[in-house]
């Protein structure tokens, strides 16, 4: 008989070779534990429908106890934290979803993963309008008291968890690979603060790499902790339609955010509304549809943390002159009748102070224009 915590043999098992998800959840429904399952004679394990062979020798061989104890110490060097499916502080949204994962390893605070939280995904190739409605809407919906869920990628999931924490979080990135893996190597940095400011969680072993596989999993996940799934910019086929469409079946509110229609970027999203994704074109939509109460008093409050130095006339002039769309210099020279090289230097001193943001090609847009309300 194998005596081992709970914990432990969850971790084991879940490191069996073959055992996934569902194959875990059918083995402790059929013998009502993990230790139960290690404990399981050989003609029980036999009995098991469509069992693999390899996995009912490696479950009568009994757990790898120096496994699991390596696994423990690399989680210790790390300061990391495990939680199984049996533990009870697990959250509550994924223990309720198909397949929920057996174990999650993270970085962080565990508690944000039971906050009421919403998804932001969308195209690692993200335009500029796409990088900045992701950005305003996590710091908007942060502000209304929500944590914002993502995956962690480049262009539209970064922006989400950038705008999380630049609003003082919390957010949680849910990695398709294991935790000690740096994987975007240029998010190294951005994986830190969500740490510091939410979780960072994988289901994946220490030292699992990014396989593509992986990310179609860790996708269920990222809907799984959420009450809703905002989609803000996705080619036809991409990772976060398949999230979105996984949301759906798991009973969550799918939005999704318009954009230009000759954008490859926006053939997604207008693709979803027309499949009845709600359409959302500003935080207070969200949260409306998530089935809250939007705070004007919380908008307010931020607004007056936000300290933008006092603006010169010409730079006045020049935000009078810009607008939410991304324009180039050229375009807000003519507009205020200045030269284009005094308007790039009026734009410099405002972006420093804040109030206008720099995209690509040589346009800035106005950021008193916040899709927040």
């Amino acid at each position: 008989m194998t005596n081992i915590s709970k914990q432990d043999a969850a971790l084991a098992l879940a490191s069996v070779p073959g055992v996934g998800a569902t194959l875990y959840s059918r083995l402790v429904w059929r013998f009502g534990s993990p230790e139960a399952v290690w404990n399981a004679p050989a003609a029980a394990l036999a009995a098991v429908r469509q069992l693999p062979k390899k996995v009912m020798e490696a479950i009568s061989r009994g757990p790898d106890i120096q496994a699991v104890a390596n696994i423990r110490n690399s989680m210790e060097e790390m300061g990391a934290w495990l939680l199984t499916i049996h533990d009870s502080d697990y959250p509550p949204d994924l223990l309720n979803i198909p397949q929920a994962p057996p174990v999650l390893f993270g970085l962080g605070d565990k508690s944000v993963l039971s906050a009421r939280s919403v998804a932001i995904v969308g195209s690692r190739k993200a335009s500029s309008y796409g990088m900045r409605v992701a950005e305003e809407f996590a710091a908007g919906l942060v502000r209304q008291g929500y944590c914002i869920v993502s995956g962690l990628a480049l262009g539209i999931d970064s922006a989400a968890h950038r705008g999380a924490v630049s609003a003082g979080g919390p957010t949680v990135a849910v990695k398709g690979c294991g935790i000690d893996v740096p994987y975007p190597v240029r998010n190294l940095t951005l994986s830190e603060e969500i740490a510091a400011n939410g979780a960072v969680i994988s289901e994946f072993f220490p030292g699992v790499k990014p396989e593509a596989r992986n990310f179609p999993a860790r996708n269920r996940i990222i809907s799984g902790l959420s009450s809703g799934v905002i989609v803000v910019e996705a080619g036809r086929k991409s990772g976060s339609l398949i999230t979105a469409y996984i949301g759906l079946e798991q009973g969550r509110e799918i939005m999704a955010v318009p954009g230009n229609i000759y954008s490859f970027n926006s053939i997604g999203c207008h693709h979803l509304i027309r499949e009845g994704a709600i359409l959302v074109s500003n935080v207070r939509h969200a949260v409306e549809v998530l089935g809250g109460v939007f705070s004007e008093k919380r908008v307010a409050a931020a607004c007056k943390k936000v300290k933008i130095s006092a603006l010169l006339p010409e730079e006045q002039l020049v935000i009078d002159n810009m607008g939410a769309e991304p324009q180039h210099i050229d375009e807000i020279a003519v507009r205020c009748n200045m030269p284009a090289a005094v308007v790039s230097r009026l734009l410099l001193g405002l972006e420093l102070k804040g109030a206008v943001m720099s995209c690509s090609g040589g346009r800035y847009c106005n950021k008193y224009i916040s899709s927040e309300i």
